[in-house]
């Protein structure tokens, strides 16, 4: 049998079993490279499924902002922007 397809790797990852999946799971048992693709999806679906408010990623100070602007206007010559659309891109926005 060929290699399981990632995109049904992932549904077995997910959970997402259906009547046809022997086959794949009889490959996968017996191959490594399907088995550690499985694996890495286990985890994945895990991790996300496990993660909480305070895992997600925030968005930077806006001194951190005008710093990257400041930087990237002295590199192209250009000058600032004056409005800055991250100050409005803030939650429930």
């Amino acid at each position: 049998m060929a290699h399981v397809a990632s995109a049904h790797l992932l549904e077995l990852a997910l959970g997402n079993t259906a009547p046809g999946d022997a086959e794949a799971l009889r490959h996968v048992e017996q191959c490594d490279r399907c088995r550690d693709e499985l694996g890495m999806l286990i985890r994945l679906v895990t991790a996300a499924r496990t993660a909480k408010a305070v895992d997600l990623p925030i968005p930077p100070p806006e001194h951190v902002w005008l710093r990257i602007t400041q930087e990237v206007s002295r590199e192209t010559g250009t000058p600032p922007p004056r409005d800055y659309p991250w100050r409005d891109a803030g939650p429930g926005s």
